[in-house]
């Protein structure tokens, strides 16, 4: 029986990605009410790009998902198999110290060892897939976030720039700025 946690699991992923897309918004460099801004406003205005810009650095700053020891689904891929291959021998031993080489119809010395070795190689690639899957959604998930800071801080850069022109051109001080 096949498990489709990944599945589940990479459509999960795909709704939180689409929904966090969905709530970007873009910043627009330049508005219309630009000029109806007091220097005050503009300030305030400047503050909140630069805390935009810090918020999506710490975004696109973080590193995709490590890998830790033992999440490599091909490391996991070969440890299974190593102890497929323990049991299997494991068994063939047992069988053969007992006698019961014809238990059950499976034939002679590591027929059952054999049985069981390959139910457990099985079970061992199908979590190294589920593994993989995994990963790949994650670091999918961390490249679209990624990506989409680099954008929203990118604009809010513009923004941020054109308003210290405005702030500038207007005569503003930061004397003058009521704190």
């Amino acid at each position: 029986m096949r498990n489709f946690a990944p599945l589940s699991l990479v459509l999960a992923l795909a709704g939180l990605l689409a929904a966090s897309l969905a709530q970007a918004q873009t910043i627009e460099r330049v508005k219309m009410t630009d000029n109806d801004l007091s220097c005050q406003q503009i300030y305030l205005e400047i503050g909140q790009m630069d805390g935009v810009i810090a918020k999506a650095n710490q975004v696109t700053g973080t590193a995709s998902p490590a890998t830790t020891p033992g999440s490599d689904p091909s490391a996991q891929a070969a440890g299974a198999a190593v102890a497929g291959a323990v049991a299997t021998e494991a068994i063939g031993q047992a069988v053969a110290r007992t006698g019961f080489g014809g238990f059950g119809g499976f034939g002679g010395g590591g027929g059952l060892g054999g049985l069981f070795g390959n139910i457990a190689a099985n079970a061992a690639q199908q979590q190294a897939q589920q593994a993989a899957a995994q990963q790949a959604a994650a670091q999918q998930a961390a490249a679209a976030q990624a990506q989409q800071g680099a954008l929203q801080s990118q604009q809010a850069q513009g923004r941020k720039e054109h308003l210290t022109g405005l702030f500038l051109s207007k005569g503003c001080k930061m004397a003058d700025i009521q704190k």
